[in-house]
């Protein structure tokens, strides 16, 4: 899979970029915004430069770790742009003119090599004379804009597409490389490095109590019974309220690149603490993503015995899975525990969930099974003649009508696989209802093993006297 260029944004403090950050990516709805149980963070979004997507990425969150020292800050944004993005927009405040840490920004942007585009920002009135200024930071012409007002964000946007490479057009897709790529990702010491190594049997990754102590996103090529995998082990994901140095920054930036990189993704999830907001907001990033979802609760062991002293429940009832926990027994704390996780997971109800002991490596060989058994649903291609005869016995037996009018499917084919995407051309796209579509995922998940994976579905509108020029889909 072709991957999106990376754009960051750069700037001092208060010159605009999460409103610049808003603007671009409101074209293009942000990664995040539309995730289930997922809130806007303003930490990166996906934006589009005249049919060309990248993902956009807003550094207006280091300011506040460096609040106190402007230059920390400056220094901090501009190596995450060397090191992250393939274009930096460097945004500048044009009211207020040049300052001392602009020209510290702009001496270590021009050492990286980067194309550069050099934006003054809260320019709703432009005057020649309001740019003059910015040339001394030999970065080449100057755009004015109003990121508030959306003027000439336009023009940026066309710079942009002219420095980025070209895309892939959306469209039928194979990969040739049988390696399954697995991102292992959760929050900070639940319990990942552990897992890790209790997979590849040695001690590949440092593993401490200490949370955080992984920060870069680590490739480990191996195989197991003639399948080839590529482990890939993140540092944790932190909520963005904790993210205080840019050193934790990098390691979120990784950890969505890990996610973006891979077939399958692990989360692992602390048995004790359960199912928090940002072990959500990961699951919504690898839905989002279209990758196949494996849950893993680690230290299981630690919740059962804390299932032998149900005084540990008594302060936590309010919650649902203590609730449910509360009422368990061994065993039946994981049918519980997994019912519990699926009202707090509803947007990924496909996902298998395993329970494991990294430490002691228990439930780990069931993880690696899991794991190339989603792959191999990730992959799945459903031939078109089979598709259509199912589509019409679904439709037959529960024909689909809105405001009076039938829904009427002229036929379907599939695409693309890694997700499994379907596209249904239909009479009227207008009369087809979240229930419709939901209905036809999960008969479609009913008839094929789809466990672990999304689907796409996607309806575009065909008339029926049109020519049937049906493509011929390959049985997998």
């Amino acid at each position: 899979m072709q991957s999106l260029p990376i754009v960051a944004i750069v700037g001092r403090p208060n010159v605009g970029k999460s409103v610049l950050f808003n603007r671009m990516t409101h074209s293009k709805h942000a990664l995040v915004d539309d995730m289930p149980g997922v809130t806007r963070d303003r930490l990166y979004g996906e934006g589009e430069a005249f049919g060309k997507t990248f993902r956009l990425i807003d550094t207006g969150g280091l300011d506040d770790a460096f609040k106190d020292d402007l230059s920390a800050a400056a220094a901090a944004q501009s190596e995450l742009a060397i090191d992250e993005a393939d274009i930096i927009i460097f945004l500048l405040d044009g009211q207020e003119g040049i300052s001392l840490v602009d020209h510290e920004i702009a001496e270590r942007l021009r050492l990286s090599g980067k194309p550069i585009v050099l934006v003054a920002n809260k320019l709703e009135s432009f005057k020649k004379a309001d740019i003059d200024a910015a040339w001394e930071l030999l970065l080449g012409e100057p755009l004015p804009i109003s990121a508030l007002h959306g003027t000439q964000v336009g023009d940026l946007l066309e710079r942009l597409f002219d420095l980025m490479p070209a895309q892939e057009e959306e469209g039928e897709e194979e990969d040739d490389d049988s390696t399954i790529k697995i991102a292992v990702v959760g929050r900070p010491n639940v319990g990942k490095s552990s897992l890790v190594n209790a997979i590849l049997g040695e001690e590949r990754v440092i593993v401490s109590d200490i949370s955080g102590t992984t920060r870069d996103a680590i490739d480990t090529r191996f195989e197991r019974g003639g399948q080839e995998y590529m482990l890939i082990d993140t540092a944790g994901i932190r909520r963005k309220a904790k993210v205080h140095q840019a050193l934790e920054y990098y390691s979120v930036l990784r950890a969505i690149d890990a996610i973006e990189r891979c077939d399958v993704t692990v989360l692992v999830i602390d048995a004790i603490e359960g199912i928090t907001d940002q072990d959500k907001r990961i699951a919504g990033m690898a839905e989002k993503a279209g990758k196949g979802l494996v849950l893993v609760v680690n230290k299981w062991d630690q919740l059962l015995a804390y299932l032998d002293d149900r005084r540990n429940y008594e302060r936590k009832l309010d919650d649902e899975m203590d609730r449910r926990l509360f009422r368990a027994d061994k065993r039946s704390a994981p049918r519980e525990y997994a019912k519990a996780m699926r009202i707090e997971l509803p947007f990924c109800q496909y996902a298998p969930v395993i329970y494991t002991n990294a430490k002691l490596a228990g439930g780990v060989d069931k993880v690696l099974e899991e794991t190339a058994l989603v792959a191999e649903h990730h992959a799945f291609r459903v031939g078109t003649p089979e598709l259509n005869q199912l589509l019409r016995e679904v439709l037959d037996a529960h024909p689909q009508q809105h405001h009076g009018k039938r829904l009427k499917v002229m036929y379907a084919t599939q695409p693309r696989v890694k997700p499994p995407t379907f596209v249904f051309f239909v009479n009227d796209p207008e009369l087809v209802h979240f229930s419709t579509e939901r209905f036809i995922e999960n008969r479609l998940r009913e008839v094929y093993n789809f466990e672990g994976t999304p689907l796409r579905c996607k309806f575009r509108a065909r008339r029926e006297d049109e020519d049937d020029r049906r493509p011929r889909g390959r049985k997998r």
